[in-house]
């Protein structure tokens, strides 16, 4: 019998919603340090941190989703290579690293793929909660932010 494929994932909760990302985009986890502000950033841009020498700016994913800030609890930052550049993505707290097989991974609804933000690649069930396993490339695709602003100028 074959061995059937597994993805690796890092867990982490925000506001007690519970987000998943591969684990190969994972550079490191670290404490969440002060950040510096930068001005004229979009609103999920918290600001850039010197990690080890390299300036990284932090992204606030509650922000970018639309669902609220997640910067008054997070206490940790998952760093991630996004377009050949680090960033790092403020959470709650990371909880986790399992080997999860394909096949316990689905594609997400329908009404979840159709806001302006495509982010979720699949939605996995960890006992008994369900969590949505994030494509941050989606997430910060350039043609998605461009349409975000977009909606935004309507408004």
């Amino acid at each position: 019998m074959a061995e059937e494929t597994q993805v690796q994932l890092v867990l982490f909760e925000l506001q007690g919603e519970i987000y998943a990302l591969e684990a190969a985009r994972v550079r490191e986890i670290v404490q969440r340090p002060r950040e510096t502000r930068v001005p004229h950033t979009p609103p999920y841009v918290v600001g850039i941190v010197n990690l080890r020498g390299q300036v990284v700016p932090t992204l606030d994913l509650l922000r970018r989703f639309g669902l609220g800030d997640s910067t008054g609890s997070a206490t940790q930052v998952i760093v991630v290579e996004l377009r050949q550049s680090l960033v790092g993505l403020i959470v709650d707290v990371v909880t986790e690293v399992m080997n999860v097989p394909l096949s316990r991974m689905e594609p997400p609804p329908e009404t979840v793929l159709s806001g302006p933000v495509r982010a979720v690649s699949a939605i996995l069930e960890i006992g008994g909660r369900l969590a949505s396993v994030l494509d941050i490339d989606l997430a910060f695709a350039p043609e998605e932010m461009l349409q975000e602003e977009a909606l935004q100028g309507l408004q």
